[in-house]
């Protein structure tokens, strides 16, 4: 082994050292280390200056607050999710700031397959935390592009913690204000309603399985008979598609009508079919 492997791998000991010492991250930590000759106690002197030694304290704090982020440039579309202790922190300009930053870099990486483990963010995120004085969590992002005539759109709610991005396809129609228009309310609707899922289709099987246990043992706790059970289960999983699927929730205007009932309408009018392609919110 050579002189500059021995030093390399030193160097990178002493990295895994000083993060678990310290809680900042690997680049910071990489950096200290190179800027005071592999030297730890210099480097830990050096990171504590520049506050990112304490956030190992504040890492087990929850993040229940926080604020999310939409841009677009006309065609794609990032929402990212920021999160920190208190909504003090989640309205101060450089909170705002970095969370859009983090959007803006989500925005113009779609190549990423998993933002959480990109550690440009974490490293955007471990140069200012420090200042917020709170643990600070990037909670995940998307980036979308829509299917050829296919229209994207977003909503975020007022209190900038919750948000969705929703696409639709209405092969053949040429209103396209008012695809984007039906687009971002059923988006809204998302958000309002906690919508889960597209369709009952889209229910993943483990879900309701487990729904089927929880009504089974509740029935059972109950007295009811077996027999009585079993005939009760399929009426349970459909109120619980209907409370949790996007096309079988009632309409916020209209708590009689479906938002399937509602494409429909909307279809006929426009003369196409408009479907609900995929939606994620925070």
């Amino acid at each position: 082994m050579t002189e500059g492997e021995e030093t390399k791998m030193s160097l990178a000991e002493n990295i895994k050292i000083l993060r678990e010492k310290t809680g900042a991250g690997l680049m910071a930590c990489k950096k200290a280390l190179e800027e005071n000759n592999n030297d730890m106690e210099q480097a830990i002197v050096a990171l504590r200056k520049k506050g990112l030694a304490d956030m190992a304290k504040r890492a087990d704090r929850a993040t229940k607050e926080g604020r999310v982020s939409v841009k677009t440039d006309g065609k794609r579309f990032a929402m990212a999710y920021l999160g920190c202790e208190t909504d003090f922190v989640a309205k101060t300009p450089d909170f705002i700031a970095l969370a859009d930053a983090i959007a803006d870099y989500v925005l113009q990486h779609p190549e990423i397959a998993d933002y959480t483990a990109d550690e440009h963010i974490k490293e955007m995120i471990v140069e200012k935390a420090p200042k917020f004085g709170e643990n600070t969590t990037f909670k995940g992002a998307y980036n979308w592009v829509a299917a050829e005539g296919n229209v994207i759109a977003s909503y975020v709610h007022s209190d900038n913690k919750k948000a969705s991005l929703l696409e639709l396809s209405a092969v053949g129609c040429t209103n396209t204000e008012k695809l984007h228009e039906i687009a971002r309310g059923l988006a809204m609707h998302t958000v309002g309603m906690q919508t889960m899922w597209v369709d009952a289709k889209d229910i993943p099987q483990a879900d309701i399985d487990r729904e089927l246990d929880i009504y089974r043992t509740q029935a059972k706790n109950e007295g009811k008979p077996e027999e009585m059970i079993a005939k009760m289960l399929p009426g349970k999983i459909k109120k619980f598609a209907k409370e949790t699927c996007l096309l079988e929730q009632p309409t916020i205007k209209d708590n009689k009508k479906t938002v399937a009932d509602y494409l429909a309408e909307e279809s006929k009018a426009l003369g196409c079919e408009i479907k609900v392609v995929r939606f994620v919110r925070f």
